[in-house]
């Protein structure tokens, strides 16, 4: 795919994706908080629909109450000879004033004198109906009544002349759109009162009876969201306080989403044709940065064709500054091209001469460890090409050398000191088998001063430990190196001895701090020698191996093959830190007594 085509297509979709993202995410939080905000107010018109049944409720107590005083009604009631014509005028009259929808006078049993809305019913009990059983027993009763498809709050009050209760009152009015039109002018919220799966005052425009059952039939069962009439609604059904007949009675509550998002989604039309406009926009600009920015490229991938090629010389490129700049680096590029062929030979010949260098320094490890009295094992592994680790086993009669040390550092100059010090420990003891340790190591110290100081010019040094092993087990140390590990056989347990002498190459004169201490090994007893390599050997969180980590890997190997023990030891130090920060070196002996050795 050509720059100009991928430009193009790369900015288009870049626009694509910021502003379809922000449409998307404007739409989501919109919607989510126009949801919330609506849910939010629909609890509110139930708190309000409820207040507004209570005050009501409240009303028509008062109104039975100051009717059932009323003395032509109490004498009416209470006088049996009184004309059937009488006492429906006087019903008539009262239920008129009230303007009552439901105007109903009962005797002392519960049986029906008058009805204003039945002229001719008299004589049937109602005294099974909550709010007649309430107002002839308790005084007060309230509840709801259906009668002809409509639903009638209603209050019950006792009639009473003199001390003698002569029947009940019961007056109410119909719950109908007027109600619902308060409810909604008070909240914002559409109000229905349902009777099982009917309505009973009308329903919201364009909504069919056939589709409220299955909405009803939705929301008892837990459902929030219908859709009526092509509309979505927030939904909530209220129980009727005060009605407890066979019918599911409530009011059904409903606020539109649609109408509450129309805002929401006016912005998200217009949102979308800025898109659209941005689209046509970005189309134009991408074109003409394409065909701006190809032509340069094209000579720029020219260019590297040529350097690919062989031809190096440098060759202008004219474009905008990013692009001369480019190919400015580019010709850079080719001249360091051209050096680096010629210092590639160089770097060559150097990795061979490091290479030659570990084999000499690992060829000069001892190969022979046979020593009588001792089983010997050593391993030495190197951080880099060249280690700064030195240990050596040098055979005299009567036992023989132990060495062990490390050159601070790493790489080629530590593996020239601990070169040095390798042959002059081996020439000096060759010499004198004989020596006091502190005596090879006052002239190796005195050497290695020279060489590192003054004629490399290094700042350098070495621990080394020095010791004298003799046939009956005893070891003179001399130097300062780290502290030497000891199992012994008799106790079975672990006992760190520390060298008490000083480094090489710190100072020329180290008489005052040269000194020599005896160890003893008895039969079984285990020593075992190393570098800081091992004990500072880190894990991925920092934590270093340690003595502790030597000692657990020793430990239980103890009784072991020394080899097994230094296997086991270096492979616990590479499990603990997989990649060595510096040199390791280890080397672990038995004493097993005069007559025995490592063969």
């Amino acid at each position: 795919m050509k720059l100009r085509t991928t430009v193009f297509l790369w900015v288009l979709l870049l626009v694509l994706v910021v502003l379809g993202a922000t449409i998307g995410t404007i739409f989501v939080v919109f919607d989510r908080s126009t949801r919330d905000r609506v849910a939010s107010e629909l609890a509110r018109s139930r708190e309000v629909t409820l207040d507004l049944h209570a005050n009501r409720e409240s009303l028509h107590r008062q109104e039975c109450r100051v009717v059932a005083e009323e003395p032509r009604l109490r004498a009416v009631v209470a006088t049996e000879d009184v004309a059937r014509e009488t006492i429906l005028d006087a019903v008539r009259t009262l239920a008129e004033t009230l303007r009552a929808g439901v105007f109903v006078i009962v005797d002392a049993d519960g049986s029906l004198i008058a009805d204003s809305a039945a002229p001719d019913a008299a004589g049937f009990s109602l005294g099974d109906r909550p709010v007649v059983r309430d107002a002839l027993a308790k005084g007060q009763g309230e509840g709801v009544w259906f009668a002809d498809d409509k639903a009638f709050q209603v209050s019950g009050c006792r009639l009473e002349f003199g001390a003698r209760v002569v029947g009940a009152l019961v007056v109410g009015h119909a719950i109908d759109d007027e109600f619902a039109k308060t409810v909604t002018q008070h909240t914002g919220a559409l109000l229905v009162v349902i009777s099982d799966r009917a309505a009973v005052t009308p329903l919201p425009k364009g909504v069919g009876s056939s589709e409220l059952g299955p909405a009803l039939d939705a929301i008892r069962a837990g459902g929030r969201e219908v859709s009526l009439a092509g509309t979505h609604y927030y939904a909530q059904l209220v129980q009727m306080p005060g009605y407890d007949g066979e019918h599911k009675v409530g009011y059904l509550l409903l606020r539109s989403i649609d109408e509450a998002l129309a805002p929401a989604r006016k912005i998200v039309r217009i949102l979308a044709m800025l898109l659209g406009a941005a689209v046509i926009a970005t189309l134009v600009l991408a074109l003409g940065l394409a065909r701006r920015l190809s032509r340069p490229i094209d000579a720029l991938v020219a260019r590297t064709r040529s350097i690919a090629a062989g031809d190096l010389r440098a060759k202008a490129i004219v474009g905008p500054t990013e692009v001369q700049d480019l190919g400015l680096a580019m010709d850079r590029m080719a001249r360091e091209l051209d050096e680096s062929r010629q210092s590639l030979a160089d770097k060559e010949r150097l990795a061979r001469e490091l290479e030659i260098a570990a084999r000499i320094q690992t060829s000069i490890l001892p190969k022979n460890l046979d020593v009588e009295g001792l089983e010997i094992s050593a391993h030495m592994m190197t951080a880099t090409e060249v280690g700064g680790d030195y240990y050596d086993v040098l055979t005299v009669d009567d036992g023989c050398w132990i060495a062990v040390g490390d050159a601070s550092g790493h790489g080629l100059t530590a593996g020239l000191v601990m070169m040095m010090v390798q042959t002059g420990v081996a020439t000096l003891v060759r010499a004198q088998p004989d020596a006091h340790p502190k005596d090879v190591i006052k002239t190796m110290n005195r050497v290695l001063f020279e060489n590192v100081h003054d004629r490399l010019e290094a700042e350098r040094h070495m621990t080394l430990s020095l010791m004298r092993y003799r046939k009956g087990g005893s070891l003179v140390v001399a130097g300062a190196h780290m502290d030497a590990v000891v199992w012994r056989a008799a106790t079975q347990s672990i006992e760190m001895l520390g060298t008490k002498g000083t480094f090489l190459a710190i100072t020329d004169d180290i008489d005052h701090v040269n000194v020599e201490q005896e160890w003893r090994l008895h039969h079984g007893d285990l020593l075992v020698l190393l570098t800081d390599g091992v004990t500072e050997a880190e894990d991925k969180a920092g934590n270093p191996f340690g003595y502790e980590g030597v000692v657990e890997a020793i430990e239980p190997r103890a009784t072991k093959p020394v080899k097994d023990i230094q296997t086991a030891l270096f492979d616990a130090v590479t499990r603990h830190s997989p990649t060595l920060a510096d040199d390791c070196t280890i080397l672990v002996l038995r004493y097993v007594g005069p007559g025995e050795t490592s063969g």
